[in-house]
């Protein structure tokens, strides 16, 4: 799990974090702790802005900051901080314009710790739909032999894709900040399609939905909703991929 120099490499610093840490242990412990309440507080600053309520949005934007610089994100803090000052300005128009630099440095910060932490003998699948239940349904019901990367959006699921070396992608159509067609545009564009099997799942079972995705030569299309039986299925299809 220690993979030091995947951090290092992209500009964490981790010797000064271990001189607050002690050891490499604790510096994990706090750096996964880290990683998992990434997403939530994206989606809480997320909120406060929309709110317009400032002050909230300094607090966190502060919290953020302190967590990151104490866990090596020097450059990452700069940007939290620069969120902190605005918000505590009550500068909304700089919050709203730079928002979606803060979004990036988070879902870069996330995509590079579930590097760190993944077991590399897995082979890792990502499943992106916006729906909670979905996700989490998917991801029980897949084998253990496989690692399982989640996105919520088109976005976070292309930045998944430039960022691991996936075996699958589980795709929905319908999300918000890029939509399936969209991810599917960018892996043709990326010529990834013929090496990574896609799955698609969606509510839409138009002809003329079903036939523009396997237009772009999808492995399968499963319609909602689905059952356990349909996911062992899409799992042999995706070895079978491999094998052909």
């Amino acid at each position: 799990m220690e993979k030091v120099d995947l951090l290092v490499s992209n500009n964490v610093d981790v010797k000064a974090s271990l001189e607050i840490w002690g050891d490499m242990d604790s510096y994990n412990e706090n750096l996964l702790e880290f990683k998992n309440s990434l997403k939530e507080k994206l989606n809480n600053l997320k909120y406060f802005k929309d709110e317009k309520d400032c002050a909230n949005y300094a607090i966190l934007a502060h919290s953020m900051k302190s967590e990151s610089k104490y866990l090596g994100f020097t450059n990452e803090a700069e940007v939290f901080l620069a969120h902190e000052l605005k918000g505590k300005e009550n500068d909304l128009d700089y919050i709203t314009n730079h928002y979606q630099e803060l979004e990036q440095t988070v879902n870069k910060m996330i995509n590079l710790l579930d590097k760190y932490f993944s077991d590399d003998t897995k082979k890792v699948i990502l499943i992106a739909d916006d729906s909670n239940i979905i996700l989490n349904f998917l991801e029980k019901n897949i084998n253990n032999e496989f690692s399982i990367l989640k996105a919520k959006t088109g976005s976070e699921a292309i930045d998944y894709i430039k960022n691991n070396n996936l075996y699958a992608i589980i795709l929905d159509l319908n999300m918000p900040s890029l939509n399936g067609f969209d991810v599917l545009e960018f892996l043709k564009e990326e010529n990834l399609l013929n090496k990574i099997p896609v799955v698609i799942i969606t509510g839409d079972d138009t002809e003329e939905t079903i036939k523009k995705a396997f237009s772009y030569g999808v492995l399968d299309v499963l319609n909602k909703p689905f059952s356990e039986d349909n996911i062992k299925r899409i799992l042999t299809s995706i070895n079978n991929f491999y094998e052909d």
